[in-house]
């Protein structure tokens, strides 16, 4: 594949590696939305208690809150974010000044009615509109650094592309950074440089490149009559955790607007989400980094006495490290407790532990039949390695004897759409254990997948609940 200019990459974008951490525009705009909330609320709540009103009765009290909550909720009514532009308009004053005009109306109310509840919209509509102004600076500096950016590759080339890449260029100055194109054409039929935008490669190379790049997002230019192209061009995308569009620009299907997504004035039609996005990862992330630190530390003691346990038993490390599969198959490495003789130890898991493996210590044998073995990966969950559900992290390249689970198991890199858990849907249904079969792998990613297309929080929490009765019956641990 074609190795990515260390320069521009076109549109913008900064170069691949550049930036250390980043948010989408939609991540950014959740946390500025939510922000605005808040600081309209304090500005609320501080007047309140000034005015004295959380002394009053609730009756008396209650009409100057519901006019300042009221004012609050029409404000943040008439400056929605646009669920059309990356930004949301949250990279223009457009809304600071439409926060202002209402803070400066309530307080003409203030002025001219003596009335607290105006007092309380002003202020609140105050804040928001210093919020709203601090942030135009701040998202204009982060899509400059590549701090906000959403990535796009873009499957497919030559005409069909230019139209898709005439819209997108204006949206640079909103994050919008496109890595670049990929198209089995060669010559004047698809150039190697467009619009700025290198052709990286074949459509073949695509998820490779996907996997070891950060990308948001894949547009596919062919137009949806070319329906056998672009379902061979998803076949290996659809397992990779980014957002999937086409974007029929010569389309004859005559869709309403609505029918559409649109980016800026890009209309796109949906063909697959991401699996955890928006919320719904920072709930999970937040859940994993609250419940995994209050395990770790009701869980140090126990740690120590292990630790301890494997140290006199048999000689060598506590910790086996292992390089396994992560999100987007990633490789990372996974810690668990020693249990097997260092020098009989299997680095790369080819050799499945049978029961009455003579590898196994004394220690280990009691530690892998309580799975107490996989404690030090509450590490690994409070890093960000992996999270306490989902499914089971697999060594890389992942074989038991000749079997290989990716070649027995179609969709097999699906499981890679979210990070590895501790515990998972398939360990609860009693699919743990060596793997011998390809029957076994399969009914594995089988609930794998369940896991994915299905998740939810009260899912994650059912797991975690029912993980404990499915560890102490002990079934296919050994």
């Amino acid at each position: 594949m074609q190795q990515l200019p260390s320069g521009s990459l076109g549109l913008g974008a900064q170069p691949l590696g550049g930036v250390r951490w980043r948010l989408s525009p939609a991540r950014a705009v959740e946390i500025a939305r939510f922000l605005e909330w808040v600081f309209a609320l304090a500005g609320l709540g501080l007047v309140a208690m000034s005015f004295g009103l959380a002394a009053l009765p609730v009756l008396a009290a209650a009409p100057s809150l519901v006019l300042g909550l009221s004012g609050l909720w029409l404000g943040m009514l008439l400056t929605r974010p646009d669920s059309a532009a990356p930004l949301a308009g949250y990279d223009r004053v457009d809304g600071a000044r439409l926060w202002a005009v209402l803070a400066l109306l309530a307080g003409a109310g203030w002025w001219a009615f003596h009335m607290p509840g105006c007092a309380l919209w002003a202020v609140a509509a105050a804040m928001a509109a210093l919020w709203r102004t601090m942030l135009v600076p701040l998202f204009r500096v982060g899509t400059w650094h590549g701090r906000i950016s959403l990535r796009i590759v873009i499957a497919g080339g030559g005409e069909e592309a230019r139209a898709t890449l005439e819209h997108l260029s204006r949206l640079h100055g909103q994050g919008v950074r496109v890595l670049g194109l990929f198209d089995d054409r060669d010559g004047a039929r698809s150039p190697q440089m467009q619009m700025g935008v290198p052709r990286l490669g074949r459509m073949a190379d695509l998820p490779d490149f996907i996997a070891r790049q950060s990308v948001d997002m894949v547009i596919v230019t062919m137009p949806p009559r070319a329906e056998d192209r672009i379902v061979q061009i998803l076949a290996p995308l659809w397992v990779l955790p980014v957002d999937i569009r086409l974007a029929p620009h010569d389309s004859k299907l005559g869709l309403r607007p609505r029918s559409y997504r649109w980016l800026g004035g890009l209309a796109l039609l949906d063909l697959f989400d991401r699996p955890l996005r928006g919320r719904d990862a920072l709930f999970k992330r937040g859940f994993d980094l609250v419940l995994g630190g209050v395990l770790m530390v009701v869980a140090l003691p126990l740690m120590a006495l292990i630790a301890l346990a494997i140290r006199l038993d048999s000689p060598g490390p506590i910790l086996f490290r292992q390089l396994r599969e992560g999100y987007v198959g990633a490789p990372f490495t996974a810690l668990k407790f020693r249990s097997l003789h260092h020098a009989l130890r299997d680095d790369s898991a080819r050799n499945p532990v049978a029961r009455n493996d003579a590898r196994v210590t004394r220690v280990g044998r009691f530690l892998r039949r309580t799975s107490l073995d996989e404690l030090p990966q509450l590490f690994n969950v409070l890093a960000g390695d992996m999270s306490l559900v989902g499914p089971r992290p697999h060594a890389v390249g992942a074989r038991s004897h000749d079997l290989d689970f990716a070649a027995v198991a179609a969709g097999y890199a699906a499981r890679h759409k979210v990070k590895p858990g501790l515990t998972g849907l398939a360990q609860i249904r009693g699919f743990r254990g060596a793997v011998t079969r390809p029957e076994d792998i399969r009914r594995r990613l089988a609930s794998d997948l369940d896991y994915i297309d299905t998740w939810s929080p009260w899912l994650d929490m059912r797991i975690l609940v029912l993980t404990l009765p499915a560890v102490l019956s002990g079934e296919n641990a050994y």
